[in-house]
């Protein structure tokens, strides 16, 4: 193995609401399964964190900073994204490229970089309202519940961005590039819900993000987060790796150690199983996602 990093997803940092989804979402025990988290961390020894959005989970300056803190004290460098709950509001990413500002490198909420002889490429879907318009912001009336609903939400990669996507991938055409945006393109699928699972949604365009993306054979990978379920589907050839959320059970995380050659993408739970017991249904424990979502090759040649 040459290096590693890992995916975190969906911490929903600095709020006190604990609901359910599909099984309870604990965020009051975020500080601690942090704690747990940079513990096992430590011994791991990644070289950064992809956290695929939902970083912080209320809607104001003050849990932005609360959430920035949360994940400095990881201990590990890492490329934050924006997801449903970090971009709803008209200051929203000014309170992020605040909050997030020596972790970027770039200042905006959507960039690439590259570590090892890999390339990273963030996206920042839009908010797609009922009119069909793309906005940074939310509809008042979806933020308003969006803790406890999201339906008749939707999101999609704004036009401008799919341009800066493809220049940035012609620039980097003879390097391995991983994809990460917090909406999957790519649907829960059919084999993982059961009756009354509750669905996130995904990208709207999507499918055609996948298209786009197919004509990039450097593209190996995509990594996503908001769905909280552990699944791996493939378009065009070309693997989405979605990770569930921390304060949800299972209460996991990804590893990926990277070899010359592939990727090896492993399903860690924390050392304290306790968080995710707190969490679970019973009766709805195929979010962990089936052997084939939790271990996968991807080949980088």
């Amino acid at each position: 193995m040459k290096w590693r990093f890992v995916q975190v997803s969906d911490p929903h940092l600095a709020s006190s609401y604990d609901g359910e989804w599909n099984h309870k979402v604990i965020c009051t025990m975020m500080p601690g399964v942090m704690e747990c988290l940079r513990s096992d961390l430590s011994e791991l020894a990644p070289d950064f964190i992809l956290a695929t959005g939902d970083i912080a989970s209320q809607q104001t300056r003050a849990a932005m900073l609360k959430a920035r803190d949360l994940m400095d004290s990881l201990g590990v460098p890492y490329y934050p994204m924006g997801g449903n709950h970090d971009f709803v509001l008209e200051d929203s990413r000014a309170w992020f490229l605040e909050a997030f500002a020596s972790r970027l490198p770039a200042p905006r909420t959507f960039y690439s970089f590259d570590h090892k002889g890999l390339h990273f490429v963030v996206l920042d879907p839009w908010w797609m309202w009922t009119d069909d318009s793309l906005n940074p912001v939310s509809e008042a009336a979806v933020a308003e519940k969006l803790d406890k609903d999201i339906s008749g939400a939707r999101w999609a990669l704004p036009p401008d961005q799919f341009v800066w996507l493809e220049n940035d991938l012609k620039h980097h055409a003879s390097t391995p590039t991983i994809i990460a945006v917090h909406y999957p393109p790519i649907p829960v699928p059919v084999r993982l819900k059961f009756p009354g699972f509750k669905d996130s949604g995904y990208l709207n365009n999507g499918a055609l993000l996948m298209e786009r993306l197919s004509a990039y054979p450097q593209v190996k990978a995509v990594f996503c987060g908001h769905a909280h379920v552990n699944y791996v589907e493939y378009s065009h050839g070309i693997p989405q790796i979605t990770t569930g959320a921390l304060p949800e059970y299972p209460s996991e995380y990804r590893e990926i150690q990277v070899f010359e050659d592939r990727l090896e993408v492993y399903t860690r739970s924390l050392s304290n199983p306790e968080f995710a017991e707190r969490s679970k249904v019973p009766s709805r424990v195929v979010t962990r996602g089936e052997e084939s979502d939790r271990r996968v090759t991807i080949s980088l040649l």
